[in-house]
């Protein structure tokens, strides 16, 4: 394990989330939650919850980089692909369809969630998968090779 670009991939990783959380659900879906806003933290309360939301996108970031880097099969950024679609289908399709199940929520924002999780982590595994690279194990001597003075 590289720990320094474990460590750089997975702030980098959690900086692409915040900023593609913001612009899906802030700028693209603003006008989506308007129509359902009693469902909704009121937009005071927003704040002071920023807090965990934050805490979760690390918590997504450092575990889905952490995983990443327990399978690596040095294959570039199509391993990335792969890997961000399998924990988006496995995690986010299946999470908000069970959202679905519970919550009163309308169809184009499950239709919406779907696709825009699953192009949010394809994403976050091409952008890891650009940065992780495992650490250089020092060479060893030849056996039989001897020190010089």
């Amino acid at each position: 394990m590289n720990a320094g670009r474990y460590v750089l991939g997975s702030v980098v990783v959690f900086v692409y989330l915040f900023v593609y959380e913001w612009i899906f659900h802030g700028v693209i879906g603003k006008g989506w939650y308007s129509e359902y806003a009693h469902l909704m933290r009121p937009d005071a309360e927003v704040g002071m919850f920023m807090f965990w939301m934050i805490i979760g996108l690390l918590l997504l970031a450092f575990g889905f980089c952490f995983v990443f880097i327990k399978g690596y099969e040095r294959r570039g950024i199509g391993e990335g692909f792969r890997y961000g679609l399998y924990v988006g289908l496995a995690f986010s399709v299946s999470n908000t369809l069970i959202e679905y199940g519970v919550l009163p929520l309308p169809v184009k924002w499950v239709v919406a969630w779907i696709i825009g999780y699953l192009i949010m982590m394809i994403l976050a595994g091409i952008i890891f998968a650009a940065i992780y690279r495992p650490a250089v194990k020092a060479a060893e001597p030849a056996p039989g090779a001897t020190e010089q003075a």
